[in-house]
């Protein structure tokens, strides 16, 4: 009798045992359940909060742009309406003549580059229609020969002309290629004088990945290596007067067309390279007049 007392209380302790044992097991895996859902949570806090970050810095970064443009925009306005009377009023014969018709046209040419910049920082919805990727290159380039010749910088552009029509906005896309010429310009400034400055642009057609690649290599002092992670970053500026805003606004432009833009650099020169995707070969068939 007291023997099998014994078993059976036993038994009810190993019983308990064995539901404590089992009750700890549930509860842990609750525990790790919970924890993963907590973690998942936190995630989303934090993409929540860099998208807020990276909203307020992309508003912080059209504000400043807009006023900027503002103020530079007067005294061009001002500039090219006394450039237009003293052309209205001069003799045509006079030797100064074509040169104010130089300044009036340059003087209306950034004037009209200020309004187009003004409508794009202010995000103009993107009409996108079928576009040749070469053809906002070379108007990209001939806007700004002028300048690379005073600076002395030689260029080339090496264009394939199998690359596809792009879905794409022609202005914002000129804006972008207009920025990194610009930059690549200022970056070969800084090169001792007398050294050879040199700019390459060229488009291919990535036929695997159906894509525009459009390169600006130029042979500068190049970009720091811990610098290039960060330079599409708004407000990071490697110069001393810069204000961080051009590259940051082509990486959201390229973004916003589906595409990429990447840079590459060391002491030799650095490489930008923008990827669009391109419109369907077989599409553009279908749609062209027969």
């Amino acid at each position: 009798m007291h023997h099998t007392i014994v078993v059976t209380i036993d038994i009810i302790l190993l019983a308990g045992l064995v539901w404590f044992f089992i009750q700890n097991i549930r509860l842990n895996h609750a525990l790790k359940e919970k924890n993963l859902k907590l973690e998942a949570m936190v995630m989303e806090l934090k993409a929540a909060q860099v998208k807020l970050m990276d909203s307020g810095k992309k508003g912080a970064v059209a504000a400043l742009s807009a006023g900027l443009l503002h103020q530079i925009s007067q005294p061009i306005t001002a500039i090219h309406g006394f450039v237009r009377f003293m052309k209205k009023e001069m003799d045509v014969n006079s030797p100064f003549y074509k040169p104010v018709c130089v300044m009036d046209e340059q003087s209306f040419y950034i004037k009209d580059m200020l309004a187009n910049l003004m409508e794009l920082i202010r995000h103009r919805q993107i009409q996108k229609t079928q576009t040749n990727i070469n053809d906002v290159i070379c108007k990209s380039i001939n806007l700004l020969v002028d300048e690379l010749r005073i600076r002395r910088v030689g260029w080339d552009m090496q264009l394939e002309d199998s690359v596809p029509f792009i879905f794409g906005d022609a202005l914002h896309l000129q804006q972008v290629f207009m920025n990194l010429v610009v930059n690549a310009m200022e970056a070969l400034s800084e090169m001792p004088h007398g050294a050879s400055r040199s700019l390459l642009v060229s488009s291919k057609y990535d036929v695997e990945h159906n894509q525009a690649v459009i390169i600006f290599k130029d042979n500068g002092p190049g970009i720091a290596h811990e610098h290039q992670a960060k330079i599409f970053d708004p407000f990071f500026s490697t110069k001393t007067q810069g204000s961080g805003i051009g590259l940051a606004l082509c990486h959201d432009l390229i973004n916003e067309h589906g595409g990429s833009i990447g840079v590459q650099s060391n002491k030799e020169g650095t490489v930008f390279t923008v990827k669009l995707p391109c419109v369907r070969l077989d599409k553009i068939r279908q749609e062209l007049p027969v």
